[in-house]
C-alpha cells in the first residue's frame, strides 16, 4: 500500500520501486490524503476544479504503475492534520487492502524542510499501522463492515537521506518517468523534469553500483522478522 500527502508524491518519491513491485507480480493500493487542490501557479483555476484534474491524473500515474486501487480521502491541500479522523480512514483502507508493506513519506528530514502536509501524512500512517490497525477495539464499526484487524510487517519511507535499503530501478526507470509526467498539471517543462528524475536516482545509485535507484529507510512492527538484503 501507497499512503502519501498528494498527487505525483508517490511517483516522484519512488514510483521506481513501485513500478518494479507491481512488474514482480505484487499487488498496490493508492491512499491519498489530499487531492492536491492548492497546487498551482494558474491563477484561473480554482480548488475544486483542480482536486477534479489532479485525480485524474493520479489514476493515470498508478495505472502506468501497475493498479487501478487509487482511493482518495479528500482533505484540503495544505490542512492535513494527523487526526484521529484521518488516521481512521487510513486504518480502514489498511483493512480492507491487508497489505504487507506500506510506502509512505518520512515524517522528519534533518537536511531539509518538508512539506507540512508530507510529515502530517506520514506520522498518521505510521499511527495507523501501528497500533490502531492490529487492535479490533480501535474503530469497532469496521468489523461491522466486514474488515477485519490487520498487522502491517514493515514501512519503508522514501527519498531517505540516509537509506538502509536500496533498490535498483533500472530496469523500470522510463516507467517511472511516464507515470511522474502523467502529472501534467504540476509540469511545466517536461524534457527538464525527465532530467531531474535521472539525476537524482542516479546519485544513491552510483553509491551502491546502479545506474538507477531509489532508497529507503525501513521500519518494522516485528523485531523478530529477518533484516532486509540491504541492495535489491
Amino acid at each position: 500500500m501507497i499512503v502519501v500527502a498528494h498527487p505525483d508524491d508517490a511517483e516522484f518519491g519512488f514510483g521506481g520501486a513501485l513500478a518494479k513491485i507491481a512488474k514482480e507480480g505484487m499487488q498496490l493500493a493508492y491512499v491519498l490524503c489530499t487531492s492536491g487542490d492548492k497546487g498551482s501557479g494558474d491563477t484561473d483555476v480554482i480548488p475544486a476544479e483542480l482536486a477534479i484534474i489532479r485525480e485524474q491524473e493520479q489514476r493515470d500515474a498508478s495505472a502506468i504503475i501497475g493498479t487501478t486501487d487509487v482511493t482518495f480521502l479528500r482533505y484540503g491541500d495544505g490542512e492535513l492534520e494527523s487526526s484521529i479522523e484521518v488516521i481512521g480512514k487510513i486504518v480502514r483502507e489498511i483493512r480492507r487492502f491487508k497489505p504487507d508493506i506500506i510506502f509512505c513519506q518520512d515524517t522528519y528530514n534533518r537536511t531539509r524542510h518538508t512539506h507540512r502536509d508530507h510529515r502530517m501524512a506520514g506520522q498518521s500512517t505510521f499511527d495507523a499501522a501501528y497500533p490502531y490497525a492490529r487492535d479490533h477495539l480501535h474503530f469497532p464499526e469496521h468489523m461491522a463492515e466486514g474488515l477485519e484487524t490487520h498487522k502491517v510487517a514493515e514501512i519503508y519511507t522514501g527519498m531517505a537521506e540516509d537509506p538502509d535499503v536500496v533498490i535498483d530501478t533500472s530496469d523500470v526507470i522510463d516507467i517511472k518517468i511516464k507515470a511522474t509526467l502523467a502529472h501534467r498539471s504540476q509540469i511545466s517543462d517536461p524534457p527538464g523534469m525527465e532530467e531531474r528524475i535521472r539525476g537524482r536516482v542516479s546519485v544513491v545509485a552510483e553509491k551502491n553500483g546502479f545506474k538507477y535507484a531509489e532508497g529507503f529507510h525501513r521500519h518494522t512492527f516485528n523485531p523478530g522478522r529477518p533484516q532486509p538484503i540491504t541492495n535489491r
